[in-house]
């Protein structure tokens, strides 16, 4: 007792040591929500992170949105959920952020919004720049650099975002009172390659302009490059923003023309936020002014100024490590010091344990011979013993992790129902099949978990044979009825025979172990035999045995697996298992309880026979009342197939599932069927014969399959015209890098781990389909070319196919352009009579156009014919009836309707512009 509390006051001791003057003061933590990634914002972030320098009390965690809405809001709810004390954004988007802004600020979390604003005042701060302001030095500055009447083009912002809008107002309105012209304003979305596109786009329309004005650098360096990749040096580009490495860059190389500074005051953000933290005065609304341009006059100085608080900055973070490592040395010291003196103290608390143990060895030593002398006799003993425990220690331990594997796949069905119905305020016709889907899966999980109980145990000899005298016969006859309803709902022909004549079965068995032995055996020839095969179940009885056969016609064992197949946690199929395999190891040690044994025959493809005998003996001269564990109900709930009737509609799109698992089909029909059309295939053969059938809009297929797994489906399908362009999304238990790198090797689009979340499977999917989309964008340029005659066309749609070589999706809309232009002038063009030319059917050619080009294979072929029209019309002196009939318009009145609607204008009114004609 002594001993023990001297410990223990030592430990307290010790531990008040140690820990006295590590205390901290309380540290803020603040986050930053950048919208986006580029250089204006990484200045910012430079600018945050020396001001944080100076404030010892503070930590700052930055987190980009990359441009998007949902993954800002993602981020800010990560602020709010790990404890931030303020978070400071820059909205992406106003109407789309204002809602969790408004709900973080009404929580009480101070929230401190800069660069863009939101729509409303709920925040505690906001620091902006006079975007409109910006705007109008822009205009001023283009109408003094070319002085006379100006044709300007403006590539926009994002729409919806607050910055874009202000510097388009700014410009708009200043450049038009000052005599210029603003020919076309359209969105480059803040980044280089979308600006390139509607510059280039821009510049074929228009052959005079003098001015590009781009909302930022980057949009202005490639409307640059495409100016000049087009041959007009004489445009001027001026941009915002002046971030050095880029804008004031540019500006120095002659890359464009001039920019504006656009204001980070990334250290006056972090003074706010600690003055708000702190408690002290701040201004709730700060609108920095609009700066003058950086132009070739300043940009060297300015690029030079940059690099020299570079280099000071440098130099600060130089010195704050050294002054940080040196608090570290400062801290270890203390810290050796105070656990000098803990040492110190121990050391005298065992000296003095030491002589007090010496003190007391004598009056202990003959007690301690004693006891040495009984745990000299025990010695072997216990060796004996930690032999035995060592080897039931290790056994538990791979019983354990096989069955945590086995665990995986219901725990990978229960998780995702339940999560869905953790949220629903009442069952919906969706809730009531995914509660059955889990429902199901407990059950599987709970008969699993009972065999682990019974395997413990029969290891540990605690388990006991409660023999009853039991009509055999007819508890087989009951047992089988269950099984009726679930054979013939997968088409299974199910045979019962019983022994000729009236022979009597009763004998002495443990009724619920032969039972359980009956469904384990019946439930394996289910899950290996396929639709239309047949399980037969026979028994016969004499004065010495009873024989209970139980055969299918199934898949059958190889002869490799049949000696295995009662050990312990075997499974034949080690790539798809369908099971644990404990099922029939367990079997095997039931049945050897009675004094019976078990046998198997079996080769592949012609399926097996399970043979159980049975010693027949007697307790009792009647047979005693059988209640069966497993009712029909029971069998079904546990082994039967879950679907959902599916409706089609043909506003959303279509998605194909191909997975070997049905719950796993019937889960993901579920979790998407309110967005999608659901169609399912058990097998990747099956899978590509119903993707050729329906086109769907998305594919998501499991890897291990049989029949044809999902790598070689993939292939397949990329393969085949019909489906190349179909997204696929690959289903996995298998995390390992060579497996992915087979499946994107084969075509696949994505790979999404099981378990799986059904958030993250409908976000993947949306994604898929919408990349998609952007890529539709690629098939609409063809229509540009058709403005050519047939022959020229003819040669160039050659010319393009010779540089898709081996591109199936090139290849076939070329050939769609071929066969087009080819027969132009036919009005009578049905889509039949092309897609019988393509060699496929009506619904195929339809959905593999409308997938490709957005288009309907109609509206396709009417542009096609307009862009052929208005270039005619623009080109030559042909009469507009001469034109019509020659593009496969059946009267003139119907093409010039058709071309007004297109174009905005009558075909006359088109000539009439280009002569100059009124």
């Amino acid at each position: 007792m002594f001993l023990r509390r001297f410990f223990t006051a030592t430990v307290i001791f010790v531990t008040l040591v140690m820990t006295s003057g590590c205390t901290k003061d309380r540290v803020y933590k603040i986050g930053v929500s950048q919208c986006s990634q580029d250089d204006w914002r990484t200045k910012m972030n430079d600018e945050i992170n020396r001001e944080i320098m100076f404030h010892e009390d503070a930590v700052v965690e930055i987190r980009s949105a990359d441009d998007s809405n949902q993954k800002q809001i993602d981020d800010i709810r990560y602020f709010v959920d790990n404890g931030f004390d303020i978070i400071i954004v820059s909205p992406n988007e106003a109407a789309a952020l204002t809602p969790v802004i408004k709900d973080v600020y009404d929580r009480g979390i101070p929230v401190i919004v800069f660069d863009r604003n939101i729509l409303g005042d709920t925040y505690t701060a906001r620091i902006g720049v006079d975007d409109e302001g910006i705007g109008v030095s822009a205009a001023r500055y283009a109408l003094h650099m070319l002085e006379n009447g100006t044709d300007a083009i403006e590539i926009y912002g994002r729409p919806g975002s607050t910055p874009a809008a202000g510097r388009h107002k700014g410009f708009s309105e200043t450049f038009a009172r000052g005599g210029g012209r603003l020919l076309a304003t359209v969105p480059g979305n803040w980044n280089k390659e979308d600006a390139m596109l509607a510059v280039d786009s821009l510049l074929g329309i228009y052959d005079k302009i003098d001015l590009i004005y781009a909302h930022n650098d980057r949009m202005a360096i490639g409307a640059s490059e495409v100016a000049r990749r087009h041959g007009r040096d004489n445009i001027r580009i001026i941009g915002i923003d002046a971030a050095p490495a880029i804008g004031i860059q540019a500006v120095a190389d002659s890359v464009i023309d001039a920019t504006f500074l656009y204001p980070t005051e990334g250290h006056r953000l972090v003074r706010t936020a600690i003055a708000v933290l702190k408690g002290e005065p701040y201004e709730r609304e700060v609108i920095l002014p609009a700066s003058s341009a950086v132009d070739l006059t300043n940009a060297d100085i300015l690029l030079r100024q940059n690099e020299a608080l570079r280099v000071e900055t440098d130099k600060m973070k130089l010195l704050k490590k050294r002054i940080d490592d040196y608090w570290e040395k400062h801290s270890s010291q203390t810290l050796l010091f105070y656990a000098s003196m803990a040492i110190i103290v121990l050391l005298f608390g065992v000296v003095f344990l030491v002589l007090r143990a010496y003190w007391q060895r004598k009056r202990h030593q003959k007690v301690l011979l004693e006891q040495n002398r009984e745990l000299e006799e025990q010695r072997d003993k216990q060796k004996e013993l930690n032999s035995r425990l060592e080897k039931a220690t290790q056994s538990k331990l791979m019983f354990f992790t096989n069955v945590s594997h086995d665990l995986r796949t219901p725990l990978t069905l229960i998780s995702e129902p339940v999560a869905q119905l953790a949220h629903a305020d009442n069952l919906t016709q969706q809730q009531h099949t995914l509660i059955n889907i889990a429902d199901k899966n407990v059950r599987i999980l709970k008969r699993l978990i009972n065999q682990i109980l019974d395997f413990r145990k029969y290891e540990n000899d605690k388990m006991s044979l409660n023999l009853t005298e039991t009509d055999l016969g007819k508890a087989i006859a009951d047992w089988s009825d269950s099984f009726l309803a679930l054979m013939r709902q997968r088409q299974i022909k199910f045979r019962l025979v019983p022994p000729a004549g009236n022979h009597n079965a009763c004998l002495a068995v443990d009724t619920e172990k032969i039972e359980r032995v009956f469904f384990n055996l019946v439930s394996n020839a289910l899950k290996y035999t396929p639709a239309g095969g047949n399980i037969t179940v026979s028994y016969t009885v004499d004065d010495v045995s009873f024989v209970l056969k139980v055969s299918d016609t199934g898949e059958g064992i190889s002869e490799r697996d049949l000696g295995n197949i009662f050990d312990r946690f075997y499974q034949v199929d080690r790539v798809h298992p369908n099971g644990s395999g404990i099922g029939l190891s367990l079997s095997k040690a039931f049945v050897e309880m009675h004094g019976g044994t078990i046998a198997v025959e079996s080769a592949l493809k012609e399926g097996s026979t399970f043979t159980v005998t049975l010693p027949v003996r007697h307790v009792s001269d009647t047979a005693s009342d059988m209640r069966p564990l497993m009712s029909k109900s029971d069998v079904e709930s546990e082994l039967g197939i879950i679907e959902a009737d599916a409706e089609i509609d043909d506003s959303k799109p279509v998605l194909l599932v191909i997975d070997d698992n049905r719950d796993i089909r019937e889960l993901i029909r579920e979790l998407l069927g309110n967005e999608y059309n659901i169609i399912t295939a058990p097998n990747g053969s099956d899978g590509i014969k119903r993707a050729v059938k329906y086109v769907p809009d998305l594919i998501i297929c499991d890897v291990m399959m049989p029949v044809m797994d999902g790598l070689e489906c993939c292939r397949r399908l990329k393969a085949e015209v019909t489906t190349s362009h179909i997204p696929v999304l690959m289903l996995t238990a298998c995390s390992m890098d060579e497996q992915r790198i087979q499946g994107y090797d084969s075509g696949a689009d994505g790979y999404l781990s099981k378990p799986f979340s059904g958030a993250v499977l409908a976000s993947r999917c949306a994604s898929l389909i919408s990349n998609r989309k952007r890529i539709k964008e690629l098939w609409l340029r063809p229509q540009t070319v058709t403005a050519t005659g047939p022959s020229e066309e003819k040669a160039k749609v050659k010319a393009k196919a010779k540089t898709a070589v081996g591109d199936i999706d090139n290849e076939f809309y070329n050939r769609f352009l071929e066969i087009f232009n080819a027969e132009i002038g036919n009005s009578e063009l049905g889509i039949d009579d092309i897609a019988a030319k393509l060699g496929l059917e009506r619904t195929q050619f339809y959905r593999k156009i409308k997938a490709l080009t957005n288009f309907s294979p109609v509206e396709l072929i009417r542009n096609l014919r307009l862009k052929r029209g208005q270039h005619l019309v623009k080109t030559t002196d042909r009469t507009m009836s001469e034109i019509a009939y020659e593009i496969g318009f059946s009267t003139p009145a119907y093409f010039s309707r058709c071309y007004r609607e297109a174009f905005g204008e009558t075909p006359t009114e088109t000539r009439n512009n280009i002569t100059g004609k009124d």
